[in-house]
C-alpha cells in the first residue's frame, strides 16, 4: 500500500466528493415541473384566478377588462393544513396572454396569492402533496449530506495521511475519489504502524450511516427514484 499524505486538496476532493453524491441524491427527487399549456397547468391557473375574485365571482365575467389586474408573473403559496410547510410555484403566463386577476391585485407587479389546499382541484392537490413528499426527502438528504461533511471534515484533521484514515474508518473510501484510491493501491506493503486507537468512535461517527448514505446514494442515482 502506497503512502498518501493528507493535503488541503485531498480534504477539499473528498468533501467535493460528498457535495456531488447529495447533489446527485437530491436530483433525483426533483420535480418534473409543470409544463405550460397541460391540462394541470391550466387547473392550477383557474383555480387562483377564480380564487381572487372569490368575494365576487360574478364580477369575473362582468367587469370590464380594463378595470382587471392582468398580469404575467404570479407566485402561487399553497398552505396545507395551516401549516408552515407550503408549496409555492412561480407561473408565467407568456408573451400572447396575461392572468386576469381581480382588481385588489392591480398595484402588485409580480403578485402573491395564498391560498388552502383544499381551494385546488383534486388532481392539483396531489400534485402539491407528491411535490412536497419530494421537498421533504431533498431536505432530509441535504441534512444527511450536511452531517456528513461535517463529521469527514473533522475526521479528516485527526489524521496525517489517508492510509490511516482508511484504516480507522474503511467506509471512508467510499467518498475518495478514485485518483487517490488508485494511488494508495499503487504497491503492497506490509503495515508497519497500526492505529492505536479509533478516531471515527472518537468523533462518534455512525460509519453503518456513513456507508448507508454512499450505498444508498449509487442506487438511487442509477434506477431512478421509485
Amino acid at each position: 500500500m502506497a503512502y498518501v499524505r493528507k493535503t488541503d486538496t485531498l480534504v477539499n476532493d473528498i468533501i467535493s466528493s460528498v457535495d456531488r453524491m447529495s447533489r446527485d441524491a437530491k436530483r433525483v427527487y426533483e420535480d418534473a415541473g409543470l409544463e405550460h399549456g397541460t391540462p394541470l397547468y391550466d387547473q392550477f391557473v383557474k383555480s387562483f384566478t377564480d380564487f381572487t375574485w372569490k368575494s365576487a365571482p360574478q364580477l369575473q365575467a362582468q367587469m370590464p377588462d380594463e378595470w382587471c389586474a392582468r398580469k404575467r408573473t404570479v407566485t402561487l403559496y399553497v398552505n396545507r393544513g395551516g401549516v408552515s410547510e407550503k408549496y409555492v410555484h412561480r407561473f408565467e403566463s407568456g408573451n400572447n396572454f396575461k392572468f386576469k386577476l381581480s382588481p385588489k391585485y392591480a398595484d402588485d407587479s409580480w403578485p402573491d396569492i395564498s391560498m388552502e389546499l383544499e381551494d385546488l382541484t383534486p388532481q392539483a392537490q396531489e400534485w402539491v402533496a407528491s411535490s412536497t413528499s419530494r421537498e421533504t426527502k431533498r431536505r432530509e438528504i441535504q441534512d444527511q449530506f450536511t452531517l456528513i461533511r461535517t463529521q469527514l471534515s473533522t475526521f479528516m484533521t485527526q489524521h496525517a495521511s489517508l492510509n490511516a484514515a482508511l484504516t480507522d474508518m474503511p467506509e471512508l473510501e467510499m467518498y475518495v475519489p478514485a485518483k487517490y484510491m488508485a494511488k494508495v493501491a499503487a504497491k503492497s506493503e506490509p503495515r508497519t504502524k497500526v492505529q492505536p486507537r479509533s478516531v471515527s468512535e472518537e468523533l462518534n461517527i455512525d460509519v453503518d450511516a456513513l456507508a448507508a448514505a454512499a450505498i444508498t446514494h449509487r442506487m438511487t442515482t442509477a434506477n431512478g427514484a421509485s
